[in-house]
């Protein structure tokens, strides 16, 4: 299973500039990552109150704290009077590219001062996070308001704002992905719903079993299925060797509900308890429940691995040339695919059970044509496509964008065209045509990119909701800021996305961002003959990019022709065929 505690570095954020309202006499002071007034730059844990430290001193303190969210922030709890540390509310966390203490302004035992910086995200109770889709992704600047008083002499805050400020440093050092596990729609790949904390060890343990028993986020609740039975007792994890968890009712469970829920359980709590083995042991009343698809009463990730959502083949690559299908070794498809006849200017493919390629792909003169390697025919679109083709994980369709207005058409194998129903969480869609459409390996998320006036491109995710033969999008929203131009993206696994997209100023490149909007970044450019103009990838596949008519994969950081040689080899639109 991937280390997910490896998290790729924010994206850099503008300086904030000089607080208003302080005085000048002093400069504000910038809170990173694990300081402290008396060691700066040390990482430390449960800091607490130091005698005669000054009001500037305790705000930043308290800031600092912020990441030990252990015992509802006792450590940040310590620096409030006994009243403000009962009416706070810690169960938003604000992220700012800098939190800014600024100098106080103190009347005999009364101080005020601000923190101040520009919100990159929020993260709720739960651990989702939503970002700021500002800019390059940090808001407006802000302004948090403290006041102090004495208390037996020495300075504590008794009236701040709701919800815990952090800097964007401190989340990169201190906060991991947890994700959920629960299971896609056919009940039999877990999908991953990304969640960060701070906590670790026993805390991790019942917070990660809280946040499972309460269910996926809204935007895949209509998607994902969760196999936790309602509970009539109160749930309970020990960390151990094994790890136990105690469900009631579980033990009246059958085998079919027993394997799945244990497999929720083995993803969900198996994160960051490697020491003490990853085995897992359910119990109701106190009783061992043997789990059958373990051989004995324990189990861990290792006993359901078909359920392991990094693990999906990633498939075969290929690409276009004069119009017709090239492979990996850079030679044309000995079948009709690949025959330069077709001009395809755009093609996906997947592998069928009857050792044939399934493909749909669109002609120069913008014909989509679906089949196979053996036959090809003509698909009349309502309007004229505006992405190329995409074929949705274990299922026999093609979905590609159409029109100016942002239209997704949904064509089965057999030709039919249907469109696809498409619902948002920031109401109607801006007026923009999407220009490309691709599926996460579990088929449950679907990412696209809008174009709207200017050429500009955004990348949003939604929710791919199955219910009978009917399919739709639900809860797309926003992945991206607007500063940034995306013009293509694919997913690297069940959870990461790389665009190529361009930052103000700057030619496009590729970029990587979790599917929740977190940690924006860009990836190498090193090798590259110039911009890339398209890309693809894969579950344990290097990604692939097209880049001045030839095409180019990631290899240890630097991009390297595919042909193995020196020699770039001429191509466009990678593609992998799972």
């Amino acid at each position: 299973m991937r280390r997910l505690s490896r998290l790729a570095p924010l994206v850099a954020v503008a300086l904030l500039a000089g607080c208003t309202g302080i005085p000048t006499s002093s400069a504000p002071q910038v809170v990173r990552s694990g300081e402290r007034s008396s060691a700066a730059g040390q990482p430390q844990t449960h800091i607490t109150p130091v005698p005669g430290e000054g009001p500037h001193e305790a705000v930043t303190n308290f800031v600092i704290a912020a990441v030990d969210a252990d015992a509802g922030h006792s450590s940040s709890r310590q620096f409030l009077t006994t009243g403000a540390a009962r009416r706070w509310q810690d169960n938003q966390t604000v992220i700012l590219d800098e939190a800014t203490v600024g100098e106080p302004t103190i009347s005999g035992d009364t101080a005020v001062l601000q923190v101040t910086g520009r919100r990159v995200g929020q993260l709720d109770a739960s651990g989702v996070f939503t970002p700021t889709l500002k800019r390059m992704g940090a808001g407006d600047p802000e302004a948090f308001n403290f006041r102090l008083t004495k208390v037996a002499g020495q300075w504590r805050i008794e009236q701040l704002p709701p919800g815990v400020l952090i800097s964007a440093s401190a989340f990169t050092a201190s906060y991991h992905l947890r994700p959920l596990y629960f299971f896609d729609s056919a009940q039999s790949i877990l999908v991953p719903d990304l969640r960060y904390t701070p906590l670790q060890g026993q805390a991790l343990a019942s917070w990660l079993l809280t946040e499972l028993l309460a269910g996926p986020r809204p935007e895949l609740a209509q998607t994902v299925v969760t196999e936790v039975p309602d509970q009539v007792g109160k749930p309970s994890v020990q960390v151990g060797d094994p790890t136990t968890v105690e469900m009631p009712g579980t033990a009246q469970l059958r085998a079919t509900e027993l394997n799945p829920l244990a497999t929720q359980l083995a993803y969900t709590l198996g994160q960051g308890l490697s020491q003490f083995g990853g085995q897992l042991e359910l119990t109701d009343g106190g009783k061992a429940v043997p789990v059958p698809a373990s051989s004995g009463l324990q189990f861990s990730t290792a006993t359901f691995p078909s359920a392991n959502p990094d693990i999906v083949p990633g498939g075969d690559l290929y690409f276009l040339r004069s119009g017709a299908v090239v492979d990996s070794k850079n030679v044309p498809l000995s079948n009709l695919l690949g025959q330069t006849r077709w001009n395809f200017t755009s093609v996906t493919l997947r592998s069928n059970s009857a050792q044939s390629l399934l493909a749909a792909g669109l002609t120069a003169g913008g014909q989509l044509l679906i089949g196979d390697d053996r036959r090809l025919a003509p698909v009349n679109l309502p309007q004229p496509a505006t992405s190329k083709p995409e074929w949705r994980p274990y299922a026999e369709d093609v979905w590609l964008g159409a029109g100016s207005r942002g239209a997704i058409y949904r064509v089965p194998v057999d030709g039919a065209v249907g469109p696809v129903s498409i619902t948002s969480q920031v109401g109607s869609l801006p007026p923009a045509r999407i220009t490309a459409v691709r599926f996460s390996s579990d088929g449950d998320r679907v990412a696209l990119v809008l174009r709207g006036p200017g050429d500009a491109g955004t990348a949003w995710v939604g929710s791919v909701v199955t219910s009978g033969s009917d399919v739709r999008v639900d809860s797309l929203e926003p992945l991206t800021p607007p500063a940034l131009s995306v013009t293509d993206v694919a997913w690297a696994d069940p959870t990461r996305l790389l665009l190529i997209a361009a930052a103000p100023g700057a030619e496009p490149r590729v970029w990587q961002v979790y599917s929740d909007g977190s940690q924006l970044d860009t990836m190498p450019n090193i090798g590259l003959p110039g911009p890339p103009t398209a890309i693809t990838a894969a579950v344990g596949e290097p990604p692939v990019v097209a880049a001045e008519g030839s095409i180019w994969l990631l290899n240890e950081g630097t991009w390297a022709s595919v042909s193995g040689t020196s020699t770039p080899a001429p191509g466009t639109n990678p593609v992998y065929a799972p």
